[in-house]
């Protein structure tokens, strides 16, 4: 296969090694492999008639990629191999973290899987999106302790973000019902901030938005939400709403901060919603 390997050539040197040590698999495979910057890839001009994109990183990487194309229709096949900090779009679709099995699975893969795509504010997401809640931990996130020490450098920033707590009331509209709220989850798949499950019955292949509303986000009610999703939620939190959802619209009389696959998103104002377009996952 022609494979283009896609990465951020600037991330941690171990993460850099990791991606090495996976083209060194691939090529003693047999593959011809390429070498690409995930912070300005277009495939069309930079890897025309390659058989599969790689996408080496977290989800923030995956979806800065995947979100930049002018065509994503038109893609081929994408894999994702797990070399970012938290690696939920790779944790839900099964990508092994070993080189030699990761290249295994791509190269055993018949039917490519299609994911329909969700949009923020018109540009693609893969995973999840947080209004207030933990998107003020991602707001306070240092970039470069996240380097140094990865996912142990998203509990410093909350923190330091539950040490002044903002509430801020939002407005949620899900298909033309309005809610109340402080904080919100939109869910694409079914793992949260790692192996956790906010909500069991969202996945990649719904048609819809799973949709978690917190009326009220105080730190205890975060905190009993935590621990629920260590424990593993068989059945949602008493006191938060959930629905499913083509279209969530959220308002806010002052900014909020958003989060979007891992990184922030900007604040309130925002337009959510399930798009036609697939994307289809060796």
């Amino acid at each position: 296969m022609r494979i283009a390997l896609v990465y951020n050539q600037r991330m941690a040197s171990a993460r850099l090694a990791r991606v090495a040590a996976l083209a060194r698999v691939l090529d003693r495979r047999g593959h011809e492999t390429s070498h690409h910057d995930s912070q300005d890839f277009n495939a069309r001009a930079d890897a025309p008639g390659v058989d599969l994109i790689c996408i080496c990183g977290g989800d923030g990487t995956a979806q800065l990629v995947i979100a930049a194309q002018t065509d994503v229709a038109a893609l081929p096949p994408v894999a994702v191999y797990p070399a970012g900090t938290i690696n939920l779009l790779a944790r839900e679709l099964g990508y092994p973290a070993d080189p030699r099995h990761f290249a295994a699975r791509i190269e055993e893969c018949r039917s490519p899987l299609p994911v329909r795509l969700a949009a923020l504010n018109g540009l693609a997401f893969l995973c999840c999106v947080s209004v207030g809640a933990d998107a003020h931990a991602v707001a306070a996130l240092s970039e470069p302790l996240k380097a140094r020490i990865g996912r142990l450098a998203y509990l410093a920033a909350m923190a330091r973000a539950l040490r002044d707590w903002p509430r801020t009331a939002i407005e949620v509209n899900c298909d033309g019902t309005v809610h109340r709220a402080e904080a919100l989850f939109v869910l694409r798949g079914k793992f949260y901030a790692g192996p956790w499950t906010l909500d069991s019955q969202a996945g990649l292949l719904n048609d819809r938005l799973r949709v978690l509303i917190l009326p009220r986000a105080r730190r205890r009610d975060l905190a009993a939400l935590a621990l629920r999703t260590l424990l593993g939620p068989s059945k949602p939190m008493p006191g938060t709403l959930v629905c499913d959802a083509r279209q969530v619209t959220v308002r806010s009389a002052l900014p909020v901060p958003v989060q979007c696959d891992g990184d922030t998103g900007g604040t309130t104002p925002l337009e959510i919603a399930m798009t036609g377009t697939e994307v289809r996952f060796a």
